[in-house]
């Protein structure tokens, strides 16, 4: 081998691990840092963009992607030149800050990163767009035994720094993760005890205001009978064994409800669960008759790596009859052939676009875009969030076909449905 052919096949080698968009490692890049873990010394600093969906259902997944690409180049010019930056999710990204046998200040490089996406304008053809990233810290990542261990704790920290408002970091310490730990734990007794129920908010006809379907929403109860909102434990749990745990519960209530109650409901689910294997196993164990009741809204929230396998399992739900919406329009599925090739029987538009219909002429002309694309691919659409009869009467004016929101009914316990 010649020379060339050496530095050929090295550069051929190296970008096979480059995300092609961004320009930071790719997920593949991990094998190589999992390889050399215990011969390396890093802090683990997990950096998540806060609220990306709102853009992405203005301006859509590719255009996000140069903001993503900006806010790498950004990252970049704020740390050291043997720091290495992976692309983990979506909008998701672990820095990995080598330590150097000086004393860094760690906390000080993430704070920086953290105030400069703020103040930085980036840019989406002309338009300027503001974002901000939440960060979780774990300095002494090098003191794990393995790349996993050390990164869930960034996570688990990323988790407390989105919890305590975003844009800002949180440093992994057993103290701050213990409430974490401590809500987990009170889920799994709520779990246990059978105080997972839910609450219905009704959909309703936009022309007609009849009540076309219940969405079901999950709470908690306490010990002492107040109710938990979703908000408060969801993100604390996500990617958990008591995630999965929830979820089989959620959907153990709803069908006791189908058996009790003439009404067709909507449940929340991720991709992963429609791809968990128990998961598929609970929702087809339902009777056919009652399964023709239930929409699945998929939740755009979670990237999708495995999208063959998901549009099968959907095939099969749909076969089995269940319908599928496609929730918060916008963030995941994009791609208008997704939309065709996944068959959604509804689409449901994101309410952080249609609370703001009434004032913000891009909002306006984003559902007006997203209702003219759904009536050409002939699928009704829900919009959430109506809180007003001014909004009310742009999302009528528009065509939607189904709306929910406190302007029609707020979520109500079971027994108040007729």
């Amino acid at each position: 081998m010649n020379i060339l052919e050496f530095f050929n096949k090295r550069k051929n080698e190296e970008e096979k691990y480059i995300d092609k968009t961004t320009g930071a490692y790719n997920r593949d890049y991990i094998d190589i840092i999992e390889k050399d873990f215990l011969k390396k010394r890093y802090a683990f600093l997990l950096i998540d963009v806060d609220n990306l969906s709102n853009l992405l259902n203005i301006y859509g997944k590719e255009f996000l992607e140069l903001i993503l690409r900006d806010l790498v180049s950004l990252i970049k010019r704020n740390i050291r030149e043997n720091d290495k930056i992976i692309r983990v999710g979506h909008d998701e990204f672990l820095i990995l800050l080598e330590k150097d046998g000086n004393d860094t200040n760690y906390l000080g490089i993430a704070e920086k990163i953290v105030s400069k996406v703020a103040i930085n304008p980036f840019f989406i053809i002309k338009d300027k767009v503001k974002i901000t990233v939440s960060a979780g810290l774990y300095i002494n990542a090098d003191k794990e035994k393995s790349f996993e261990d050390a990164f869930k704790k960034a996570d688990k920290a990323l988790l407390l720094a989105k919890e305590k408002g975003k844009n800002r970091v949180e440093l992994y310490s057993d103290r701050s993760i213990n409430l974490i730990d401590r809500r987990l734990s009170d889920i799994k007794e709520a779990i246990l005890e059978n105080r997972v129920i839910c609450f219905y908010q009704p959909i309703f006809n936009v022309q007609t205001f009849k009540t076309f379907k219940y969405e079901s929403l999950v709470r908690i109860l306490t010990k002492e009978r107040k109710i938990i909102l979703p908000g408060m434990f969801l993100n604390s749990i996500k990617g958990s064994h008591v995630y999965k745990e929830l979820t089989r519960k959620m959907l153990e209530f709803n069908f006791s409800i189908l058996n009790r109650k003439n009404i067709n409901i909507s449940v929340n689910l991720l991709p992963s669960d429609i791809l968990d294997e128990d998961i598929l196993k609970i929702l087809l164990s339902l009777g056919k008759n009652l399964r023709e009741k239930v929409t699945i809204e998929l939740l755009e929230s979670e990237s999708v790596s495995e999208y063959s396998k998901l549009r099968d399992k959907i095939n099969t739900l749909k076969d089995a009859g269940y319908k599928i919406a496609l929730d918060d329009f916008g963030s995941g599925y994009s791609n208008i052939l997704h939309i065709v090739e996944l068959s959604f029987d509804y689409i449901k538009i994101d309410g952080q676009i249609i609370r703001k219909i009434d004032k913000d002429s891009i909002s306006y002309s984003a559902v007006k875009a997203i209702r003219g694309l759904t009536k050409e691919l002939n699928i009704p659409t829900v919009a959430e969030f109506i809180s007003s009869q001014e909004i009310f009467d742009k999302v009528k004016e528009l065509g939607i076909d189904y709306g929910q929101g406190y302007f029609f009914k707020e979520p109500i316990n079971l027994s108040e449905i007729q």
